[in-house]
């Protein structure tokens, strides 16, 4: 996968439109920050394209062939890391990390040494076994980080995947976000760091699109 495109995102909730008429692109390698303040609509775009909102009106393309966001396939390329981590509470960190696997139905020795790798990637291998109740919220962001790579998504989605880490992990984690070459890459923040990594901004206003720069 190395284009995924956008064509007038609309989404209409509670009588309003929350997205209207939102058209972009990104491309593999050139990771996309979306900016814009609570309530802009980040949050609402990157559920879109992770299948979890449907469209009112608008279509999505991947490598110019239409794609359905709510379809099985597609979503199981994508990789979405939650503002709020979105953890299993009573679980470790390492279960945590498999559970998507496991739903998948990879076989148990490639669970293990996804969640053995992406763990490390973020430094955590040291509290797989701890359940994620009992670590800081630093380190559940982290563990969130940790089960999306673990999927070895081509599409990873990301909101506001820095918010609660020290700057020695915050540039960690935006590294393994914004580096690779092959993945499509599309994160919601107000981080100036962010959004200074990546090659291209689109900032919404109320659901709208309001501009869009390099950086």
């Amino acid at each position: 996968m190395s284009r995924l495109e956008a064509n007038g995102l609309t989404v209409r909730l509670g009588g309003r439109d929350v997205l209207s008429d939102v058209t972009f692109d990104v491309q593999a390698g050139q990771a996309l920050a979306l900016t814009g303040h609570s309530g802009s609509g980040k949050t609402v775009l990157l559920h879109v394209l992770a299948g979890l909102v449907p469209l009112s009106a608008g279509s999505l393309l991947l490598d110019e062939g239409p794609v359905t966001p709510s379809d099985p396939i597609y979503r199981a390329s994508v990789g979405l890391i939650l503002q709020t981590h979105g953890l299993a509470s009573g679980l470790t960190a390492e279960e945590n990390v498999a559970l998507p696997l496991q739903a998948r139905g990879f076989d148990r020795a490639e669970i293990a040494e996804r969640c053995r790798d992406a763990l490390a990637a973020v430094d955590l291998e040291s509290v797989a076994t701890r359940l994620v109740d009992d670590l800081s919220g630093g380190q559940r962001q982290r563990v969130g980080v940790a089960r999306a790579l673990a999927g070895q998504p081509s599409v990873l989605l990301a909101d506001e995947p820095t918010a609660e880490l020290d700057p020695g992990n915050r540039n960690r984690i935006l590294d393994l976000l914004v580096s690779s070459a092959t993945r499509l890459v599309v994160v919601a923040s107000n981080d100036p760091e962010v959004i200074a990594a990546c090659p291209r901004v689109l900032e919404l206003d109320d659901g709208r699109l309001n501009a869009a720069r390099p950086s």
